[in-house]
């Protein structure tokens, strides 16, 4: 998914899991979110559609309720780049009971993050 982003440097993808099951995917585009502006703090920029929103965006509750999101950076080289998600995002994904968030590090390995 982070290959699709049009984004330029910060190309995120990510996809929601519930089960064995995907059930969303998506990427980062350059435009404005009114669902992730509930979650930005003040004075910490445009809210765009982060690829966490995205993939829980139009997401029925009893699927994101539980649900694991995997989330990738890469760079222009395709390599694995820091995708630990932003306060908003996971305040996002917190609110609609995501569970745990796997992300790369900025050595390219997983790291999780429980919500």
């Amino acid at each position: 998914m982070a290959e699709q982003s049009q984004y330029g440097k910060f190309r995120h993808g990510a996809v929601l899991v519930k089960g064995s099951s995907v059930r969303s995917i998506s990427c980062n585009k350059h435009r404005h979110c009114s669902f992730g502006a509930r979650f930005r703090k003040e004075g910490h920029g445009e809210a765009t559609l982060h690829a966490e929103l995205g993939a829980i965006l139009g997401i029925e509750r009893s699927t994101t309720q539980g649900s694991d999101v995997y989330v990738a950076r890469i760079n222009r080289e395709g390599e694995a780049r820091i995708s630990k998600p932003c306060p908003m995002c996971e305040a996002a994904m917190r609110h609609v009971g995501v569970r745990r968030v796997y992300y790369t590090n900025e050595h390219g390995k997983i790291e999780r993050m429980r919500l």
